[in-house]
């Protein structure tokens, strides 16, 4: 099996359409291929025939669509489309972009979130904590001081468990070093000096993870990797990540800063999305 990737280089989307590949050829045996939607002035091409196509990012869609004619074979998106999604052979949609209660029509799957590349096998738990922050956006507001608050009162009724805390791109400059001064024996990185898959190999290790509800794709990677998640104090605003990050608390998947007592639960079930989308897309394509 061959697997064309397209890509809009966005790290985020092109994370859940590999970790969505990766999942089918742990299923059958193959090869998939990233492409460019950028790479020349004709859009991306394939070195092989691909037997699908995945791609996320609303500027692949003609694209994807355009490349699944020439060479007949499905096409897969990865979001909610912007175009109509009767064009598309199967769309991968998170529930909190669908309508409550609609009946899905025959080529949409929801997923409950993001896919990423979380591996389906986990390694044994640690004791570590792990803390990270977004940043600001649109669908919550940003206050440093209660998170300062929250993250002292965190690690002080959990003393003896290791606590490491990072950052990301979105997050104001000072409050990394603050947090290192605040609390000393916080292990505080970067995202600046982390290595590709330190984030990743963190959310393996860590049993539970604090993260700022912001940070969507990170909540639904520390879902996968197993840990009992938590989420900072932000005030929401009535977007649709704000409303997810509800609905996910709602049914048991994270506990709000305000509603938590120690220790944090464990998620009603094992999550691996990428897993699940890869077994009914193998049957549906079939």
């Amino acid at each position: 099996m061959h697997l064309l990737i397209l890509s809009d280089g966005k790290k985020g989307h092109e994370n859940q359409t590999l970790g969505l590949a990766e999942a089918i050829l742990r299923r059958r045996t193959g090869t998939y291929e990233i492409s460019s939607i950028s790479q020349s002035k004709s859009g991306p091409v394939a070195d092989r025939r691909p037997d699908a196509i995945l791609a996320a990012g609303h500027s692949t869609h003609p694209f994807l669509l355009r490349l699944a004619r020439r060479y007949r074979c499905p096409s897969i998106v990865v979001m909610k489309p912007s175009l109509p999604s009767f064009l598309f052979s199967q769309c991968l949609i998170p529930e909190h972009d669908l309508k409550p209660g609609k009946k899905l029509k025959p080529n949409i799957i929801a997923t409950k979130g993001a896919l990423n590349r979380i591996p389906e096998a986990l390694p044994p738990k640690t004791e570590a904590g792990l803390i990270m922050l977004g940043g600001p956006s649109k669908h919550f507001d940003w206050q440093t001081q209660p998170l300062l608050a929250a993250i002292e009162m965190i690690v002080s009724q959990e003393p003896q468990r290791p606590w490491t805390v990072g950052d990301s791109r979105r997050t104001p400059a000072d409050l990394l070093p603050l947090l290192a001064e605040k609390l000393p024996n916080l292990e505080a990185v970067s995202h600046q000096d982390s290595p590709p898959d330190w984030l990743r190999d963190q959310m393996l290790e860590a049993e539970v993870a604090w993260i700022t509800p912001d940070s969507t794709s990170m909540l639904f990677e520390a879902l996968t990797a197993g840990c009992r998640l938590g989420t900072l104090p932000l005030t929401p605003n009535e977007t649709r990540l704000s409303r997810a990050h509800d609905l996910l608390a709602s049914q048991g998947w994270l506990t709000p800063f305000k509603s938590y007592s120690p220790p944090l639960p464990q998620a009603p079930a094992p999550l691996h999305e990428s897993a699940r989308c890869a077994d009914l897309l193998l049957e549906r394509l079939a």
